[in-house]
C-alpha cells in the first residue's frame, strides 16, 4: 500500500473497512488525489447510492461487485456489509466506461479519468480538503441521487448538448453512453 493511501487510513481513523477504502481510492487516484481529496472520497464512501430507476440497480450491483474483487485481490474475506456507496458506484461506472465502451490499448486504462470526469461534471472536483464545504457536497449529491438536475443532464454526471430525451428519466448507463458518444465520436 502506498504511503498516500496509508495516510488516508490514518487520517480517517475508521475501523474495519479502511483497507477496502484505501484499495478503492487506489483504483481512481494517485498520491496527489489520495492526499488532497480525502474528505470528498470519504464522503462518497459513506454515502449510500440510491437508485430511482430500475435499470440503475445494475450500477449498485456493479459497485457491490468491487467488494468481491477486493476480497480476491487482498485475501481479506471478511464480509463487507451494507448498501453500495456512491464511491463504489462511481468507480464501477467509470470502469464500465473504460472496459465496455472506451477501451483503447493506445491510451491505457482511463478509468480514473472517467471517474474524475463524472465528479467534475457534478461540480464536486472543487471540494478538495482545503476547500471543503460538506453542506454543498451534500446538496450536490442530493440533486444527483434524486435526479433534480436539468433534463439535458446539466448538474448531473453526464450533461449533453444534443438532448435526445429527458435525462432525469433515463438510466445512468444510457446517459453515460450518450455523453461519451457526443464527446468521443467514433
Amino acid at each position: 500500500m502506498s504511503s498516500a493511501l496509508t495516510t488516508i487510513r490514518e487520517r480517517t481513523d475508521k475501523p474495519m473497512n479502511d483497507s477496502y477504502f484505501c484499495w478503492l481510492v487506489g483504483l481512481i487516484g494517485d498520491e496527489y488525489i489520495a492526499q488532497n481529496y480525502q474528505k470528498l472520497l470519504w464522503k462518497l464512501y459513506t454515502t449510500n447510492y440510491i437508485w430511482e430507476l430500475d435499470y440503475d440497480r445494475n450500477r449498485a450491483a456493479d459497485g457491490l461487485y468491487l467488494r468481491r474483487e477486493y476480497a480476491n485481490a487482498s485475501g481479506y474475506f471478511q464480509f463487507i456489509s451494507g448498501d453500495c456507496s456512491m464511491l463504489e458506484m462511481f468507480i464501477a461506472l467509470a470502469r464500465r466506461a473504460e472496459n465496455d465502451i472506451m477501451h483503447d490499448p493506445d491510451f491505457g486504462d482511463r478509468s480514473s479519468q472517467w471517474f474524475w470526469t463524472m465528479l467534475q461534471n457534478l461540480g464536486l472536483d472543487v471540494y478538495d480538503d482545503f476547500h471543503w464545504f460538506e453542506r454543498e457536497v451534500d446538496r450536490i449529491l442530493d440533486i444527483f441521487i434524486h435526479r433534480r438536475y436539468a433534463k439535458n443532464g446539466v448538474g448531473g454526471a453526464f450533461p449533453v448538448r444534443s438532448q435526445v430525451r429527458d435525462l432525469t428519466q433515463t438510466d445512468l448507463w444510457w446517459q453515460m453512453n450518450a455523453y461519451l458518444e457526443e464527446r468521443y465520436p467514433v
